[in-house]
């Protein structure tokens, strides 16, 4: 992680509680129990993650990007732990806390930004974008296949996963028309989404220190690290 100067603030850290209670979001995936452990939901996990965003919003937007969009309201910067019933009928909960900052205008998802995700055994924190929108896949697909920017793609990529960062996101089966299956970069040419992240998995011994007062710092560390990614991604805006 890079090194960046303190992020002091409001934030005083999750708790093993906090985990605890995800760890129960798993067991108990239902809107009645969402219901009944409401006061706790927002006192262990919405709480906490407010305070989180609203002191790492401005350290974003010095040490990151100036237009990143920190939101310290549920379907803001805090995805809204409840799915949408049309569509998650048989897991209506959400099984980590996920907190989003990105940088455009209209739905955030239509844009690049920065994630963190908590879940009860694990943390994970990247960058990117999960679906390109059409017209931000075509220009993708045109900055890929040119020999500068492409290059350059793979070179941030490579530079992240040598720092320990292992890419995610939906690829194609096969390579798009018009370009060819033996094009130097065919295998970014299929991807319809692309993320960097890095996962820390949560040990017994370890949440007090990691969940900390110290989190906000090692997240701006890890979006820092980021930051080319995502200046690549804006570009295509």
């Amino acid at each position: 992680m890079h090194a960046v100067r303190d992020v002091g603030g409001r934030f005083g850290g999750f708790t093993r509680e906090s985990l605890e209670l995800l760890r129960q979001f798993e067991e108990n995936n239902s809107r009645a129990w969402f219901a009944a452990h409401r006061r706790l939901v927002r006192e262990m996990l919405v709480q906490p993650a407010l305070d989180l965003v609203v002191d790492l919003g401005p350290f974003l937007r010095r040490e990151v990007s100036p237009g990143l969009r920190a939101e310290p309201r549920v379907g803001g910067s805090i995805l809204r732990l409840q799915h949408d019933a049309r569509f998650h009928r048989e897991a209506p909960l959400r099984t980590h806390l996920e907190l989003w900052f990105w940088e455009g205008l209209g739905p955030s998802h239509q844009h690049p930004g920065f994630f963190v995700r908590l879940a009860s055994d694990r943390m994970v924190l990247g960058a990117g974008i999960t679906m390109f929108p059409p017209d931000m896949l075509a220009r993708f697909r045109e900055h890929v296949d040119l020999p500068s920017t492409g290059r350059e793609l793979v070179r941030v990529l490579n530079g992240l996963e040598d720092a320990g960062m292992r890419l995610t996101g939906s690829s194609l089966r096969r390579t798009p028309k018009p370009f060819t299956a033996d094009h130097e970069r065919a295998a970014l040419l299929r991807r319809v989404g692309l993320r960097a992240e890095r996962t820390l998995a949560l040990s017994e011994t370890m949440p007090e220190a990691v969940l900390g007062p110290v989190l906000p710092r090692l997240l701006l560390g890890g979006f820092v690290r980021l930051k080319p990614l995502h200046e690549w991604l804006r570009r295509l805006e």
